[in-house]
């Protein structure tokens, strides 16, 4: 083990050498003068005399010295007089070290229980990882369905809605239908019994009431509306021999509470709007006609002059093929107004209106030309919503 040399006890070295060297001196000047007077001690000879003083100056060397080292060193009397305290206590520190390493080994021994118990765990853990994101994909994938069965779901209660909704409609079709069948059953019953003057559904009149119009305006067209109406009966059923001569007893009329509504919606419309009368049921001679009045916005769908179809004819054409072709065009025209928005009649579908004698002139001009011509249908004036379409028809070509 390595030392520096500040490290030794130079005090008791210099003690020692200096008890040493004095008693040295002593012993040798005290042999030197034995000697000379040749002294002897115990009747030896002088000669071992003086051997037996030098022999005791050793040894009061050797004694001196261990009690100047005693004296300065700690250590030194300890090793000098606790040689046997100092083995007890080595023997000691021995027996706590085997002791220690003993528990040493047995710690050990556990620490390599413990480290495979730790392995066993941990092998345990991968494995309880491993289960555990097996589970989470499973989980994943439960949720994923979960969510699909969730829009699934919605998607059905939607389709339940809409065929609730369609249920509700359908129940409210068959009731219409069950109040059809029972007016109709009525006007069956009625029809045996008298002359049906009108039929459920049937347009009576139409007219147009102008934007910002006041209560009076709204009562003036509802007037007119029913003087129309009642006009229109008793012309329609004259012509079928219903009615001989104009009825007297012959009444529309628009009920209070249809009134108040028609009164409210247009004190409250913007622009041009236009009232449609229609027989609320069946109505029989004598009876009077219940109506009910529509409102729509009326606005202008053709001018004047704008060109409803045209199409080249061929020539050479029979009355009869020219009537045809003629009456094929003017069809033509009713779908195409209604598409633009003309409001057509609720029982026939029809729009139009149109001069027979205008007609015939027609097929007659597209009847005598042998050349192809050009047939032209018209706005014969300004065409509202509410109609009619009336045309006019222009044939040009030369004829022969």
């Amino acid at each position: 083990m390595p030392f520096s040399i500040s490290e030794f006890n130079w005090q008791l070295i210099v003690i020692i050498v200096g008890i040493s060297a004095v008693v040295s001196y002593v012993g040798d000047i005290l042999g030197m003068r034995i000697g000379k007077r040749r002294i002897s001690l115990l009747g030896l000879r002088p000669r071992y005399t003086s051997t037996i003083i030098t022999m005791f100056t050793g040894v009061a060397v050797a004694i001196l010295t261990l009690c100047a080292a005693a004296y300065t060193s700690e250590s030194v009397r300890a090793a000098f007089f606790g040689v046997s305290y100092l083995e007890r206590e080595i023997a000691g520190l021995m027996r706590d070290q085997r002791e220690r390493q003993d528990q040493l080994a047995d710690m050990e021994f556990e620490l390599s229980l413990a480290y495979a118990d730790l392995s066993r765990t941990e092998e345990e853990l991968l494995a309880a990882s491993r289960d555990l994101m097996d589970v989470s994909a499973r989980l994943g994938k439960a949720q994923l369905q979960s969510e699909a069965l969730e829009k699934e779901r919605v998607r059905l209660s939607g389709q339940v809605e809409v065929l609730n909704q369609e249920k509700l409609r359908a129940e409210a079709d068959v009731a219409e239908l069950v109040r059809e069948t029972a007016n109709l059953k009525e006007g069956l019953a009625e029809m045996r019994e008298g002359k049906v003057i009108v039929f459920q559904g049937e347009l009576l009149a139409q007219t147009a009431v102008e934007s910002g119009a006041v209560s009076a305006d709204i009562e003036t067209a509802l007037s007119r509306l029913v003087n129309s109406a009642e006009e229109t009966i008793t012309v329609k059923n004259r012509e079928s021999g219903i009615l001989k001569l104009v009825s007297a007893s012959l009444k529309v009329e628009i009920a209070e509470a249809e009134r108040k509504k028609i009164r409210s919606a247009l004190s409250a419309a913007r622009g041009r709007k236009v009232l449609r009368l229609t027989a609320a049921a069946n109505a029989v001679l004598g009876q009077v006609v219940s109506g009910t009045v529509d409102i729509f916005d009326s606005r202008i769908i053709f001018r004047k002059d704008d060109t409803l179809l045209s199409d080249t004819v061929s020539g050479g054409l029979t009355q009869n093929e020219a009537s045809d072709v003629l009456y094929t065009m003017l069809k033509q025209i009713n779908p195409k107004a209604v598409a633009m928005g003309v409001l057509p009649n609720p029982i026939s579908g029809a729009v139009g209106n149109l001069d027979s004698l205008e007609f015939f002139a027609a097929a007659d001009k597209m009847s005598e030309s042998k050349l192809p011509v050009v047939v032209t249908l018209s706005a014969a004036e300004d065409i509202y919503t509410e109609g009619p379409v009336n045309v006019r028809i222009e044939v040009e070509g030369d004829a022969e």
